[in-house]
């Protein structure tokens, strides 16, 4: 099989690892930064490249990150992968999704139009907008970027007042205000790891102390433990409806329930491994080997 990895600027220990993995179970691997991709359109088909070499034929493009760029840059790489999927190289996750998922706005809309449990969430580029919501809440929120991961960027804020300095800085950077209630919560939240429509591993991830971020990038830690089948559902029901081949879905324990943070398409999966033992990286390539066998027999 032949199987291109795309990543961010610089790639990553689990691309590097999904990379790895891949030689040894014998595929023929392509990779580099998604801005490396070149693309040509013309009356004898399409054709793609990853710097110079010709990956037309690719069976399979793994997909962890758009990277950096400018909205035109970000446009062209986004249009390129979509270009693949309709050239008949299967997207692994399929771009539509997995930039729906980069997108923490559009995950809240999505979720909620399947009647999944979702944070209260309000977004604007109003500052007035963005005040009066955050006093609404009664001043306990957190402000994330609508474009972000492994936590970065995000802030919580206890007084209205003290978030509305920080609002103004934002605004005058162009940033949109992405403002969520914060959840009184145990000290941990929830990763569910789905491949393929299987949760293959959910373990809790605890609080540093003095922290409010989980993440393990952030200094949380990963602790497999004994899970609720209602948690677990509720993993596989967020992966089925963001329509992702697989993911890591954050979940918090609040007060009225389970609630849904993020669906994250290009998870880290270094503190799962090390909690759990498992091999996420084979479980990811063994399952788009059946994704690739599958479409040969349709």
């Amino acid at each position: 099989m032949k199987i291109l990895v795309v990543y961010g600027s610089k790639p990553t220990s689990n691309s590097l690892e999904l990379v790895e993995k891949a030689k040894a179970l014998g595929h023929e691997i392509y990779h580099g930064p998604t801005s490396d991709l070149t693309s040509k359109v013309s009356l004898e088909g399409s054709r793609f490249w990853i710097g110079s070499e010709d990956v037309s034929d690719a069976d399979l493009c793994m997909l962890r990150s758009f990277g950096p760029g400018s909205c035109e840059q970000l446009t062209r790489r986004i249009s390129l992968l979509e270009h693949m999927e309709v050239a008949g190289i299967r997207v692994m996750n399929p771009c539509y999704p997995f930039r729906r998922s980069r997108d923490k706005y559009a995950t809240q809309y999505t979720l909620l139009k399947h009647n999944l449990p979702v944070a209260e969430t309000v977004t604007t580029e109003s500052l007035a907008r963005a005040y009066e919501h955050t006093e609404l809440m009664g001043g306990n929120v957190i402000y994330k970027p609508i474009l972000s991961s492994m936590g970065k960027g995000s802030m919580r804020f206890t007084d209205t007042d003290l978030a509305y300095n920080a609002y103004k800085m934002l605004d005058r950077m162009q940033h949109p205000f992405l403002i969520q209630k914060y959840i009184e919560n145990p000290g941990r939240d929830i990763r569910v790891f789905v491949i393929g429509g299987e949760v293959v591993s959910a373990v809790y991830k605890y609080l540093p102390k003095g922290g409010w971020k989980s993440n393990v990038a952030q200094g949380g830690k990963m602790v497999q433990e004994e899970m609720s089948h209602e948690i677990l559902e509720i993993g596989l029901e967020a992966t089925e409806a963001m329509e992702l081949d697989y993911c890591g879905v954050d979940i918090i324990e609040g007060p009225e329930g389970p609630i849904i943070l993020e669906v994250n398409a290009a998870p880290g999966w270094q503190g799962l491994k090390e909690a759990t033992g498992l091999d996420v990286a084979e479980r990811i390539v063994r399952y788009a080997e059946e994704i690739v066998n599958e479409r040969k027999f349709e």
